[in-house]
């Protein structure tokens, strides 16, 4: 726990004592159910927070920000976190992960230079969540295997580098030809779809004035951004659902959709039945499905 201490020795006591922690090699997760108010808390790592709950307005670097419901917020090592009140919440993640690791997965990718994230607030992903929770699960066993949190805490920092903006730009700031950004556009959405991302997220990927975006794209594409990334969440879920692996709700999760009712209705509106129903059909035409 002594890699942490810098962290944990700034945590009330009465707070820090009632928190679920998993304190691994380079990745701590923890699960708070309380805000530490009135406090300024720094870290030397990366410090990732998933609410389950809109968090009260803080201070970053002494600069007062708001934050969206549904947005994971990313904190650079060495900047300073004041919540402006303490408050109760549902229990959330937030967890630390060593520099080093996220240095060594970003040149392992070719990002190249020291890097930090350059977003405060991110789209939500059902992914991270699952990877969180099978290290959690791996961690709580009695024969567990270092091995395999380790590839495990990879995949966790190579998501969050695939999906998060960064000082090292992945897309040109610069696009000439409409088909060039409408393609980065759909690579994006097609490759994020299970982010909670919205149109304005891809416009600032991709360097484009929202209006001029969503007119251009149906004209290419005969669709809205909206509703194509709602197709590519569909199209991903009818493989979900074709297995067993996953129960309708993780299948939401997974495929981008913040509640399960707005996964069913969007799911209905395009299929013409529910989730459950295109589940039931599947396994009656292909009865060897239920053993998958």
């Amino acid at each position: 726990m002594y890699k942490y201490d810098y962290f944990l020795n700034q945590i009330p006591n009465e707070i820090s004592q009632k928190v679920e922690k998993q304190i691994l090699n380079e990745i701590a997760i923890f699960k708070p159910r309380t805000y530490v108010g009135g406090k300024t808390i720094e870290s030397i790592d990366f410090h990732i927070i998933i609410p389950t709950e809109q968090p009260p307005d803080s201070y970053i670097n002494g600069k007062l920000k708001s934050f969206q419901k549904g947005k994971v917020i990313v904190i650079n090592p060495e900047e300073s976190l004041l919540c402006t009140k303490e408050c109760a919440s549902k229990q959330y993640i937030s967890m630390l992960i060593k520099p080093e690791l996220v240095q060594r997965i970003a040149e392992e990718m070719d990002f190249l230079g020291e890097l930090r994230f350059a977003k405060l607030q991110n789209p939500y992903s059902g992914e991270l969540i699952q990877i969180i929770k099978n290290i959690e699960k791996e961690s709580s066993r009695h024969d567990k295997l270092p091995l395999i949190i380790d590839c495990l805490s990879v995949q966790v920092v190579a998501l969050l580098l695939r999906e998060f903006s960064t000082n090292i730009k992945k897309y040109p700031i610069n696009s000439p030809d409409c088909d060039v950004y409408i393609s980065r556009a759909i690579e994006y959405m097609e490759t994020f779809f299970s982010g909670n991302i919205s149109v304005g997220d891809i416009c600032n990927e991709i360097n484009v004035s929202l209006f001029h975006f969503i007119r251009t794209f149906k004209q290419k594409v005969g669709v809205s951004p909206h509703q194509y990334l709602m197709e590519v969440r569909i199209n991903r879920s009818k493989e979900l659902l074709s297995h067993k692996q996953h129960t309708i709700a993780e299948v939401a999760m997974l495929c981008g959709f913040i509640t399960l009712s707005h996964f069913s209705t969007t799911f209905k509106s395009i299929m013409m039945i529910s989730p459950s129903e295109y589940r039931k059909l599947v396994f009656q035409a292909n009865p060897t499905a239920n053993e998958l």
